[in-house]
């Protein structure tokens, strides 16, 4: 942002920036509400659920950490 940008007692220009970040965020919510809805991949979920297992049978069994 340039010097003349900028409103008197406004140094940083934070009064102009407010509808940018204001627009910028409407967008965001935009973007990532339709992400959001999407379903969640075949290959993610299986790999969810293979982990899920995992951590529920170290529980279930004392002793090394998974992994070592």
């Amino acid at each position: 942002m340039s010097q003349d940008s900028k409103r008197p007692g406004d140094p940083k220009g934070e009064i102009q920036q407010q509808p940018v970040q204001a627009h910028l965020g409407e967008q965001l919510k935009r973007y990532f509400s339709s992400i959001v809805s999407e379903p969640v991949p075949d290959r993610f979920a299986s790999l969810l659920d293979e982990l899920e297992k995992r951590e529920r049978a170290a529980k279930e069994q004392p002793g090394p950490e998974m992994g070592k």
